[in-house]
């Protein structure tokens, strides 16, 4: 197969791109759903010198395109992290100094304690022995328990955070909240539709669609309701008999004949 375009790669999918580069999936995906406000510019750059040098293609346009959006939304760019380094010039020798004063009376206080054991008949050490044993395991069966809580609840969150979206109506609209890259794909035709947009995408809902956003940070219009989506990683969704139905990327995959796009 010959590449000439970006839209080549992107026909290609993720999985083989990740098979022959050796790149990250999720950095792949970001590359080919030209989320440009979810990777930094020096990764970017990087990943497009090793697509070119495995599928022989120039990607020079893609640069200017990622350049001209980092200058229109540097608040949306990933930050670099700090080099500012905090002074442990003093701080570092005094909190050795602690610390080996710490070790010395803990060692102190385990003799005192353990002649102390010593002169106490055997039976009683094992009493206290036991009851240690004991205490100690109504903590862990107690803090077991607290943590089960926690974590049933969290993931009870997390369900309710990740169901997902319906919509129906005779009309649809999606907003993006920030500049998204979106392709559709016409359930009938196999047509495909791409752009990158900050403006409302209006669904025409006489058609069955796939929809495929880089990011999900948007809301969604109905005659029937709105909802708003705050997902940073890519979605997709499923528009067929009038009904907007978020899917997994595995059944967008089963209904676009096995391509990722």
């Amino acid at each position: 197969m010959k590449f000439n375009t970006f839209e080549d790669l992107q026909a290609l999918g993720t999985e083989k791109i990740h098979e022959r580069t050796h790149i990250s999936r999720d950095k792949v995906e970001l590359v080919m759903t030209k989320s440009y406000g979810e990777i930094g510019r020096v990764q970017f750059m990087g990943y497009l010198s090793i697509l070119e040098r495995e599928y022989e293609i120039d990607l020079n346009d893609l640069r200017h395109e990622y350049t001209e959006f980092c200058k229109t939304h540097a608040m949306l760019m990933p930050q670099k992290e700090s080099v500012i380094l905090q002074s442990v010039s003093n701080s570092k020798p005094k909190w050795i100094v602690v610390g080996v004063i710490l070790i010395v009376l803990v060692m102190v206080a385990g003799y005192f304690l353990q002649g102390k054991m010593s002169a106490m008949p055997q039976e009683e050490v094992m009493e206290l022995t036991t009851s240690s044993v004991e205490v100690a395991d109504e903590i862990n069966i107690t803090e077991n328990n607290q943590t089960n809580i926690v974590t049933a609840g969290t993931t009870e969150m997390n369900v309710t955070e990740a169901a997902s979206v319906n919509a129906s109506g005779k009309e649809l609209t999606i907003r993006p909240i920030y500049k998204v890259w979106y392709g559709m794909i016409n359930m009938a035709t196999g047509e495909r539709v791409q752009n990158i947009t900050a403006e409302p995408i209006i669904v025409d809902t006489s058609k069955n669609w796939l929809i495929f956003l880089g990011h999900g940070r948007i809301e969604i219009d109905s005659s029937s309701e709105k909802t708003v989506l705050k997902e940073k990683e890519t979605v997709r969704f499923l528009f067929e008999n009038g009904i907007l139905k978020q899917i997994t990327k595995d059944e967008f995959i089963t209904r676009n004949g096995g391509k990722n796009w």
